[in-house]
């Protein structure tokens, strides 16, 4: 119980369960973004960055697939479009909470710049290291910059609505 006087704040599993939360919400904020933000661009930027992608799935996919190859399973192609929307609002979940532990170590408390940095860093660490990494993408080198921006501005999107969905959730806590 809180004494009088002083703010209550969720002690750590409940911030990182605020966080995964608020990291599935930033996952479909993040997909609803993501439509507008690839069609951007002229129709020769969308060919450039189509060729670039060679014709191979996207990595949330590859990711789904290489998960169901680890348990000695193959993904069926019917299931293959959920499997990476699995992958997708996972890894959004389990970075949220990440997020929530990190912003609550630091203290939080810079709103919107936390999200923004957060989102750089996830970006940088995901799309431009590990999908290419354990091969779900192309290396980075083969996508044109337009491919880059994008993909920046959408975890962009996710770490901003992240780090609201996070505080929102803090403050109903209180």
């Amino acid at each position: 119980m809180a004494r009088r006087g002083r703010e209550r704040r969720p002690g750590a599993v409940a911030d990182a369960a605020i966080g995964a939360a608020s990291g599935l919400a930033a996952s479909w904020v993040m997909s609803a973004a993501y439509g507008p933000l690839w069609r951007a661009g002229s129709e020769e930027t969308r060919r450039r960055e189509q060729e670039a992608q060679g014709g191979m799935p996207p990595a949330t996919i590859r990711a789904a697939e290489a998960a169901a190859a680890a348990v000695g399973r193959e993904l069926p192609e019917r299931r293959k479009g959920l499997g990476g929307w699995i992958v997708h609002y996972a890894y959004g979940v389990a970075w949220g909470a990440a997020f929530a532990l990190g912003a609550r170590a630091a203290g939080g408390r810079r709103p919107v710049a936390t999200g923004l940095a957060f989102g750089v860093a996830l970006w940088l660490l995901s799309d431009e290291v590990l999908v290419p990494l354990f091969r779900f993408s192309r290396p980075p080198t083969r996508y044109p910059a337009t491919t880059h921006a994008k993909g920046l501005a959408a975890h962009l999107v996710y770490g901003v609505a992240t780090d609201v969905g996070w505080r929102l959730g803090r403050a109903a806590w209180r």
